[in-house]
């Protein structure tokens, strides 16, 4: 089955289809007015401690939202990184301005094939 790319309109197909809807779920904090079930309410973190203790919780948020929204992924991990484990080529600068990056492992149940995305939230 084709879907279309949410940026450039083209046709997506395969497991970038679950990579776009698993972004759609990291970006959408509430705004799913009838499917409220997906979101994840990070807009609450913000003014929150920033330790491992808020980082867990807002992760096992963030998986809860994928496990949810997105059954043809089954997720093995959903972490926030360390300012040292920023990917290549990304503004480390971003996390100390209170943006996050996310880490997100999965296996696609279409394809068998791994999954894996950095995300940065706000």
């Amino acid at each position: 089955m084709a879907g279309v790319d949410a940026r450039t309109g083209k046709p997506l197909h395969g497991d970038a289809r679950i990579v776009q809807s698993i972004r759609r779920l990291v970006q959408t904090d509430g705004d799913l007015a009838l499917r409220r079930h997906l979101a994840h309410d990070l807009i609450d973190a913000i003014g929150a401690p920033n330790n491992a203790v808020t980082a867990l919780a807002w992760s096992a948020k963030m998986a809860g939202a994928i496990v949810s929204g997105e059954p043809r992924a089954e997720l093995r991990a959903c972490r926030f990184l360390d300012a040292s484990e920023v990917p290549d080529g990304a503004d480390a600068t971003q996390s100390a301005n209170g943006q996050a990056w996310l880490y997100i492992d999965a296996v696609s149940r279409e394809t068998g094939k791994r999954i894996e995305l950095t995300e940065l939230v706000a």
